[in-house]
């Protein structure tokens, strides 16, 4: 099965002139980066229909306003405002109506979708019709919509407008359309196979964000004030051939699949944790406080020192020039372009359609 990581150029905005030493860091102006795509997927304009052109080097094709999305035996992910991905499973089709970030709207015309959001800018709105129904959110949503069937909120919370009546749908609460848009209860635990694949997605976007946090990190390190970017956006990481979200100033978000997305500001601590792990008996301004690890213990799973009893003292960061990364990101391997990353799928002449 044809696999490809699809494309056309995203526009660089200032903030990324901070980014020479991040190398290809690029934040998009628009909606709608066509991400990566599986199997079949196409664009069509009128009545012109084409498949998604697959290309390198950090290019995507953007959806244009008036431009349909459509899928056959595939699946597709396409990046909305920072921090909203829409994926969209096989037989589906969605029209992009306006790409303002502003103002994202789109309609599902045919088939099912998965929307996750982790974070949604107050400065920006997304809203995505489905059958007689207008979706918008204003916080952590995880949410499926079938253009058929009607909405389901596996996680968070989602506004939905249906005959001039506004609504909150919230965690295990489903709107079906054929039974008049009523609301009832469902198991948020039972997922699907779009579900599960784009838990996938999610991890592995997950796995190069704080990658990309600590380069990031030391690329502004000499900014400060008015120069240190505050908006957060989509960033493309060249070692792992691939887009991931990173937040900015101190923030901390968690996808509603349960990844983190770190600032660069934020993943600085970690790396302070991890670089004192490396060094648990003491040295540099760890021994100015009395030395060793202050009756603490590494843990490994959760990335930082636990105390033994609750008179330890504070732990402080180790002198510049430590080495090391956080398990998360050294484990993960560059993903092959075209690939489904961090996997051995999507290898030239092989792959197929995870389940």
């Amino acid at each position: 099965m044809r696999i490809t990581q699809a494309v056309t150029i995203v526009t660089v905005m200032a903030a990324c002139s901070a980014l020479n030493s991040f190398g290809q860091s690029v934040i998009s102006a628009k909606a709608g980066v066509i991400h990566y795509t599986e199997g079949d997927v196409n664009i069509a304009s009128g009545k012109t229909v084409e498949p998604v052109e697959a290309r390198s080097g950090g290019k995507y094709t953007d959806l244009k306003e008036g431009q349909a999305l459509g899928t056959a035996e595939g699946r597709v992910e396409m990046l909305l405002n920072p921090g909203v991905f829409f994926r969209m499973g096989e037989n589906s089709s969605v029209k992009m109506i306006s790409s303002r970030l502003s103002d994202t709207r789109l309609d599902l015309t045919s088939g099912v979708a998965l929307v996750e959001v982790a974070e949604v800018s107050k400065e920006n709105a997304v809203t995505i019709l489905v059958k007689d129904a207008a979706v918008t959110f204003s916080k952590m949503a995880l949410v499926r919509l079938d253009a058929e069937n009607g909405i389901k909120v596996f996680k968070g919370e989602a506004q939905v407008m249906t005959g001039g009546t506004p609504q909150i749908l919230r965690e295990g609460r489903e709107m079906q359309f054929q039974a008049g848009n009523a609301v009832v209860k469902f198991d948020a635990k039972q997922g699907d196979p779009l579900y599960r694949w784009a838990n996938r997605r999610a991890e592995y976007i997950a796995m190069a964000n704080i990658a990309s946090a600590k380069m990031a990190r030391s690329s502004y390190s000499g900014l400060s004030g008015s120069n240190y970017p505050t908006a957060g956006g989509w960033f493309y990481n060249s070692f792992y051939g691939m887009m991931t979200y990173l937040p900015m100033g101190n923030s901390l978000y968690r996808s509603p699949f349960g990844y983190m997305y770190y600032s660069p500001q934020r993943v600085a601590r970690y790396y302070s944790n991890y670089m004192q792990a490396q060094n648990p008996s003491g040295g540099g301004s760890m021994a100015a406080t009395g030395g060793g690890n202050n009756g603490r213990a590494w843990n490994s799973d959760n990335g930082y020192y636990t105390t033994q009893s609750r008179s330890a003292g504070p732990v402080t960061s180790m002198p510049a020039g430590g080495g090391g990364a956080p398990a998360a990101a050294a484990s993960a391997p560059p993903a092959a372009r075209g690939a489904d990353a961090g996997t051995g799928r999507g290898a030239a002449g092989g792959g197929g359609r995870g389940k």
